[in-house]
């Protein structure tokens, strides 16, 4: 007879326990080894390894209420260092895996860390160049198995045999069982545009009060699976990609990157998935780029199917019969485009796609609902942890193409007078950490937050996003232009792989545009080009002729004040690694501006 005693599912680490106690041989998550095989761990596996973590974290001293940094990449030791860190009531400090040495000694600075859990030698030894301004930081423990001899340094394989030796189940269960779930859990720092980041206090009810209004607005099928990519540093991957997940029994497969998720789709043919929109952007370019180089007949009978399907769209977002004889010529398109396509790209099992962290363009969106891919597009921010609005399943409310869908159950919104988006539920952060006068100007006391979002709300209650506040450019003339709309639009040409649009308190507006060379290079050997060097091929005279035809082509449904009236070829991408971009994939477009000063001087000189 069990001498299981349940856990209040008032904080993530009792809905572990709970699940655990359910799912103990259940898969709960899975990554390639070096053999490319995927290595499985169940739910009581990952328990074990949380006790004996746990059990070393409190052997270190670590008291309720510490700080735990993770610095580190999607992978199971993540989620052990999670659970295991939030048991004992310390709370867990999330840093993205990409982040520089100086913005990581930021993130552990400003929050105090004892500890950072590390990936690998790249965050090791980032922070060891940062010791000397390292105060709090008592120790660095890294997954990977490697050598270490600074003493400051452990393994994790180390730190979980210590555990195992000390092990110390009551007093994990008596923190466990007194956490009070209105204390911080985790702080995940804002990747912001401008500025350094701030510290987002999201609380043990925040986190669980986040995953029950999910899954009770958008319900999961019992033991789901899901390819993650988002990092979990992020707060959508965290809450619905991870502990939505573990609340339903779910099964989560870890893929090594944006260039092995086509394979892991196919490999692993999830349920469920939550994305960014280039992620959708890229599987979309992928397809019509091998649609371009099919034979005629092919392409025709793409497009057909694509005719019939933009047709019976208003049926399908409806969840309505398509009539007939409309409905039987999409029956057989599915049968010989559709259902091959969802199989190819290892999306036939997918039941939704959730979107979120940037504006999805109607024509992707449209695109997959088309072949049978429920996508659903959702709103929220980081101090909302995160999600406030989402689509749901097409059977319960109908999809409205272009908004974030309506607001999750005990979730209220409104408009300001000014256009700005403000919310109030259970989800809403406490504050930022160490920072009462930033929490003041977007928290009020009757616990309305400011999201400095611009939207709308329609008469069912669904969400319109039109603009970053903050990003809004204002001309020279006074005319309000929101960049992200415009940059969303123009991304979707093939030619074009990312885009900054300039522009306050200019008389106009100008871009800087990076090319997506693969399309560029084959445009290119169409008109006999050779040139191989992305320098020398944006110099191209031809080069320059065809992308000045695209941007006034791209120009002509905008307004004479939302137009780009000159434009800059880059010859390499934004990345994170330059500052350029969130770990989101946003462009930080004060940063552009500082690296491309001289660039966009020019194009404003008469």
């Amino acid at each position: 007879m069990s001498t299981f005693t349940p856990y209040d599912e008032t904080t993530i680490p009792g809905i572990f326990r709970n699940q655990v106690e359910k799912s103990r041989n259940v898969v709960f998550l899975k990554i390639r080894d070096e053999s490319r095989k995927w290595k499985e761990y169940s739910y009581g596996d990952i328990s074990g390894h949380v006790d004996a973590l746990a059990s070393y974290f409190l052997k270190k001293g670590i008291e309720f209420k510490d700080k735990i940094a993770i610095y580190s990449n999607n992978r199971p030791e993540w989620v052990v260092s999670d659970i295991a860190a939030l048991i004992i009531g310390a709370a867990d400090v999330t840093v993205y895996p990409t982040n520089s040495g100086p913005e990581a000694e930021y993130i552990l600075n400003d929050s105090g860390s004892k500890i950072c859990m590390c990936a690998g030698k790249f965050q090791v030894d980032n922070l060891l160049k940062e010791r000397e301004r390292l105060g709090n930081l008592q120790e660095i423990i890294v997954f990977d198995d490697l050598e270490y001899t600074d003493p400051m340094v452990v393994k994790f394989s180390k730190a979980l045999e210590i555990g195992r030796e000390n092990l110390d189940l009551e007093e994990i269960d008596r923190r466990l069982r007194k956490i009070d779930p209105a204390e911080t859990a985790t702080l995940i720092y804002t990747s912001g545009t401008t500025g350094n980041p701030k510290g987002a206090m999201l609380t043990h009810t925040n986190l669980v009060s986040n995953v029950k209004q999910f899954v009770e607005h958008h319900p999961f099928p019992r033991r789901g699976t899901c390819v993650s990519l988002l990092p979990l540093s992020h707060a959508l991957e965290r809450t619905v990609g991870y502990n939505s997940m573990m609340h339903e029994g779910g099964t989560i497969a870890y893929t090594k990157g944006a260039d092995t998720l086509l394979e892991d789709l196919k490999d692993i043919r999830p349920t469920l998935a939550v994305y960014v929109p280039r992620v959708l952007e890229k599987i979309y370019e992928g397809v019509m780029s091998q649609v371009g180089n099919a034979p005629a007949g092919k392409k025709a009978m793409f497009n057909a199917a694509m005719s019939v399907g933009r047709k019976s769209l208003p049926y399908i977002l409806s969840n309505r019969p398509v009539p007939f004889p409309l409905g039987q010529v999409y029956s057989l398109f599915d049968k010989l485009i559709y259902s091959k396509l969802r199989k190819a790209l290892g999306l036939d099992h997918m039941l939704t796609i959730g979107v979120g962290g940037a504006p999805l363009s109607n024509d992707i969106n449209a695109f997959f609902q088309i072949i049978g891919v429920e996508i659903h597009v959702g709103y929220g921010l980081t101090e909302t942890s995160p999600m406030t609005h989402v689509h749901t399943f097409k059977y319960l409310r109908p999809i409205k193409l272009g908004t974030c869908g309506p607001a999750l159950p005990r979730t209220e919104c409104k408009i300001a007078e000014d256009g700005e988006i403000m919310v109030r539920g259970p989800q809403i952060m406490k504050g930022y950490y160490k920072k009462p006068e930033d929490t003041k100007t977007v928290l009020t006391d009757e616990g309305w937050f400011y999201t400095g979002d611009i939207g709308t709300i329609d008469q069912d209650g669904y969400l319109t996003i039109t603009d970053r506040k903050k990003d809004i450019l204002i001309t020279a003339g006074g005319k309000n232009v929101s960049p992200q709309v415009i940059e969303v639009a123009f991304a979707l040409h093939p030619l074009i792989e990312q885009i900054a649009i300039i522009g306050d308190q200019k008389k106009y507006l100008v871009a800087l545009i990076v090319p997506c060379f693969p399309e560029l290079i084959k445009w290119a050997e169409s008109k006999n080009i050779t040139e191989a060097d992305p320098k020398k091929l944006i110099a191209h005279p031809e080069v320059v002729r065809k992308y000045t035809e695209t941007v006034e082509e791209l120009n002509r449904p905008l307004g004479r004040v939302e137009q780009i009236k000159r434009f800059t070829l880059i010859d390499r991408a934004f990345s994170q690694e330059t500052g350029e971009l969130t770990p989101t994939l946003k462009v930080k477009r004060k940063v552009v501006m500082e690296h491309y000063s001289a660039v966009i001087e020019e194009m404003y000189r008469e």
